[in-house]
């Protein structure tokens, strides 16, 4: 087991990062802005690993596992999720340190078991996601000040991999969420729904404003403020829930059947979708209190006939 300083501090780290993709570039480059210091970036296009080293101050870059620098005891695994379980069993048969390395992967699914040939020679392992999309848009803002002003999901089966987690967080200006482990699944459900699902409703709703002849980046020029001022009011409600607004939040079924007919007509391969949403909306509005139960049963029935003979047609 790794045994560390009662107030370890970045100094004492030697960090190697494997994949300078977006996620891997913009942790190394916050951490390195703190003060860590990288000995190694591997990378499968060494171009690519060379760049950013060079930007990080690393003496060492490489395509190849293999040459990972003996000294190295942080290892940040920003690989993609299905390569983090063969990549660590690669590194576990080199020839490092194992009692004194902290092996950390970034992925919202995987738990530690997936570091679980490290953690078997003796490495401190960790999982840690941040709530926080990133794309490879996203590599001309690595320095965005608030880009970890976010949360991370910390998940590890040793206390001292909890401090080390949060440690890290902290420096990077972000909070912490411990996740049990059999509770990352969930965990990163919720991150699917509130990021991906986004780009897929606004995706779907810039279709609908394609009728108005608008362009995809034109309409979110219209979609984004409504899009921040809901988010507003969910960010000063105590619950979400109670920012709904709107022709279901009101119990006007004759708009929804408007909404429907126009759908099935224009774009029906949206109507599933909505219908989902309306009937998921139904029960947000009902725990808002802003509509009666024969309303929501009203609208239920709506939109439950109007999927039947969707399906039926």
């Amino acid at each position: 087991m790794m045994s560390l300083p009662a107030n370890f501090s970045v100094e004492d780290f030697r960090v190697t990062l494997v994949g300078a993709g977006a996620l891997g570039s913009a942790l190394a480059t916050a951490l390195h802005a703190k003060g860590y210091r990288f000995v190694s970036v591997i990378n499968r296009t060494a171009a690519d690993a060379q760049q950013l080293a060079l930007s990080l101050g690393a003496p060492h870059y490489s395509d190849q596992l293999l040459d990972m620098p003996h000294e190295t005891n942080l290892l940040l695994l920003a690989v993609n999720d299905g390569a983090i379980e063969s990549v660590a069993e690669k590194i576990s048969e080199l020839r490092l340190g194992f009692k004194t390395l902290v092996a950390i992967h970034f992925s919202g699914a995987l738990s530690t078991d997936a570091l679980k040939s490290l953690g078997a020679k003796g490495a401190i392992t960790i999982a840690m996601h941040p709530f926080q999309t990133f794309t490879r848009q996203a590599h001309a803002r690595l320095e965005r000040p608030d880009l970890f002003k976010c949360y991370f999901g910390l998940q590890a089966p040793e206390i001292e991999g909890i401090e080390i987690g949060k440690k890290i967080a902290h420096d990077l200006g972000s909070k912490v969420m411990v996740v049990p482990k059999d509770a990352k699944t969930l965990y990163h459900i919720a991150g699917v729904m509130t990021s991906n699902y986004l780009v897929t409703l606004t995706s779907l709703a810039a279709e609908v404003f394609a009728g108005l002849g608008l362009q995809p980046k034109e309409a979110f020029k219209v979609f984004e403020p409504i899009m921040l001022g809901t988010l507003d009011n969910m960010r000063h409600a105590d619950d979400a829930r109670e920012s709904l607004s709107g022709p279901i939040e009101r119990g006007d079924a004759r708009t929804i059947q408007k909404h429907l007919n126009e759908l099935s007509e224009q774009l029906p391969h949206i109507v599933p979708v909505y219908v989902a949403l309306a009937i998921e909306t139904v029960r947000v509005a009902i725990h808002k209190g802003s509509i009666s139960q024969s309303e929501a049963a009203d609208i239920l029935d709506l939109l439950e006939d109007f999927a039947r003979r969707e399906t039926n047609a």
